[in-house]
């Protein structure tokens, strides 16, 4: 049983989507797109596909554990509520299922309506439906302007606690200052930004016939791309966002950490461990995460949450395992643990 002293708060789980409720708050101009039985439905769906090699499931043995929660339709709200009760969450932060290469559509005023229509469906199926669960918009990131509305409407009029960005699949870095109008907004809201892996698209692994290889970087590696770019090309240092960074574990940043060191000696550039000290930066970790404890001694895990990804990579079983892993760690201290099991999300998404 989890520590009665400790607050579990899960800042990275999963809706799933039921595309026929969706269809209920999207744009009748739209609702071709929900139909099953036309040209192209498989392939032309709501959402953009992810990429080419997800197309794993029969092929890859699966060793962990894999249980719902309940007998509820996955990833819906009744069945996020009875895993909260089973585990003990007092908060989740929940992010898209399908949406999650929602960078890539390029047709505008659709890219906009989607949007729109998923996050009056998730505050309205998700977040009112139990005071624990925090669902994060989507937004055009694609299209600043209409990003930036559309995340003042969610925060301001929903009371959603930011958005997710795609770390893959948009034109530009995240970094890039095409982007900024968006965090400029963010910043005024004093909403978080959260950077979340899904598609593998544009990391060079594009012709990998492997999932498994493909798997081991195409999360890690899109989000170090995502941070470095935010801060070194100004984002960072313009705009007090609070950014999360989601999904590829915590080992990316030992590499950004130790590759830093020299590049102050030889390039004279500037450190970048203060994002991770000032509790502006958030990174997802898991109880198995081994890279944790050389953090905690190293910078500390302020900017360390726990992620449960339930029901992507995790079952139940899984879920309520790898907090007992983080509880046994013995190379941590009972206020690290606190602060990685909860402690820290409470403070970032100021729950």
């Amino acid at each position: 049983m989890p520590d009665p002293r400790v607050s579990l708060i899960d800042c990275d789980g999963h809706i799933v989507e039921s595309l026929e409720e969706l269809k209920g708050f999207m744009n009748p101009d739209f609702h071709a797109f929900f139909a099953t039985h036309r040209a192209f439905a498989t392939s032309i769906g709501p959402f953009p596909a992810l990429d080419g090699i997800h197309h794993f499931l029969e092929n890859v043995p699966v060793y962990r554990s894999w249980h719902t929660a309940s007998g509820h339709r996955l990833g819906s709200a009744e069945d996020w509520s009875q895993l909260a009760d089973r585990v003990g969450f007092e908060h989740s932060i929940l992010f898209t299922s399908e949406g999650l290469a929602i960078g890539t559509l390029r047709m505008r005023p659709y890219a906009v309506a989607l949007c729109r229509a998923y996050n009056d469906y998730v505050a309205e199926r998700y977040q009112r439906a139990d005071r624990r669960l925090h669902p994060m918009a989507l937004i055009p990131m694609q299209f600043p302007a209409d990003a930036a509305a559309e995340l003042r409407r969610a925060v301001k009029e929903l009371g959603l606690p930011g958005a997710m960005v795609t770390s893959t699949g948009l034109p530009l870095p995240a970094g890039n200052e095409y982007f900024w109008p968006v965090y400029k907004e963010a910043a005024d809201l004093d909403c978080v930004i959260a950077l979340h892996g899904g598609s593998n698209r544009g990391l060079g692994i594009d012709n990998f016939t492997s999932f498994v290889a493909s798997h081991i970087v195409h999360h890690p590696v899109a989000l170090m791309y995502g941070f470095l770019t935010l801060a070194y090309e100004g984002a960072m240092e313009r705009y007090p966002v609070r950014f999360a960074f989601l999904e590829g574990g915590v080992e990316w940043v030992l590499l950004v950490l130790e590759r830093m060191k020299r590049d102050q000696i030889f390039f004279k550039a500037n450190s970048v461990r203060e994002h991770f000290e000032n509790e502006r930066i958030l990174v997802g970790c898991e109880g198995n995460d081994r890279a944790i404890s050389y953090l905690a001694k190293d910078i500390g895990v302020q900017f360390l949450a726990f992620s449960s990804d339930y029901p992507h990579e995790a079952g139940a079983e899984d879920v309520q395992r790898e907090i007992n892993e983080t509880l046994e760690e013995a190379e941590l201290s009972r206020d690290e643990k606190a602060a990685i099991l909860g402690g820290n999300a409470r403070r970032f998404y100021r729950l």
